[in-house]
């Protein structure tokens, strides 16, 4: 015969210890709650909001993986040949002519290949960067460079071009933040603060996100008690950037500590 006693009192503490955990995962993510901030990062493109991300990891996460680290090189490869094709466009648009006649064929070789699709970085192409680069006319370009677009790593990278070229080249930490990569997605990024678990941009988050820049630059209404704080960042200066996001770190604190009533 079966105990049917016996049975439900099991059946009931399996029920309870299922209860039990579900009000302590409860307990804990409200908990956590109160300890994680959403930031949502705006900007037109080239703004440095991608590279602003990058600076956050570096300043308060563990930076990059050497893997991450190598998946930069190409990358690195393929902005040093969207600047140089950048140039060379504009050199048609803007009527400058090149410092040496034979250059124009160099130009022809580095255009032959989209810089999407560049995976290494040697010969031949790596000479006519460097040719181009030295010569007068592209100088002259580049001096014009606000006529059209062109990243802002331009300068950086061809003027390091011996050590990019190098056989063993890794990418620097400065490297890392100056390369350009096309952002066509919210991204998340997270990262401890002094106890604050810090988000950026979630997925999860993208249809509140556009609420919020409609509600921001829509609504007409004028709220007395908003506070709007300016600072200069340069995104790819680390001192700057650290002493900027610590002033805004302590009024985000205490605006939280404030709405939990911590203050």
């Amino acid at each position: 015969m079966v105990n049917l006693h016996c049975r439900m009192t099991e059946e009931a503490r399996e029920q309870k210890r299922i209860n039990d955990e579900i009000e302590r995962q409860l307990r804990t993510d409200k908990r956590n709650s109160n300890r994680e901030l959403k930031l949502l990062v705006l900007g037109p493109g080239e703004s440095g909001k991608s590279t602003f991300i990058k600076q956050m990891r570096i300043i308060h996460a563990k930076g990059f993986s050497p893997k991450e680290t190598r998946g930069y090189i190409k990358l690195v490869y393929q902005n040093i040949f969207m600047a140089m094709q950048s140039m060379i466009k504009a050199m048609d648009k803007l009527d400058i002519s090149y410092g040496h006649e034979d250059h124009i064929e160099l130009a022809y070789l580095v255009m032959s290949i989209p810089y999407e699709k560049v995976e290494t970085f040697e010969d031949p192409y790596v000479t006519a960067i460097k040719r181009l680069w030295g010569d007068a006319g592209i100088q002259k370009c580049y001096d014009r460079r606000s006529e059209y677009q062109l990243t802002d790593s331009t300068e950086y990278f061809l003027n390091d071009i011996a050590r990019i070229e190098n056989v063993f080249y890794l990418p620097t930490e400065q490297d890392i933040l100056r390369v350009r990569v096309a952002t066509v997605e919210i991204l998340e990024y997270q990262f401890n603060l002094d106890g604050l678990m810090i988000r950026y941009g979630p997925k999860k988050d993208a249809i509140a996100a556009r609420s919020f820049i409609l509600e921001m630059f829509e609504s007409v209404k004028i709220d007395e008690d908003e506070k709007i704080y300016s600072h200069f960042t340069c995104a790819t200066n680390k001192e700057n950037i650290s002493f900027v996001f610590a002033a805004v770190k302590d009024t985000i604190v205490q605006m939280h500590l404030t709405d939990i009533n911590l203050d």
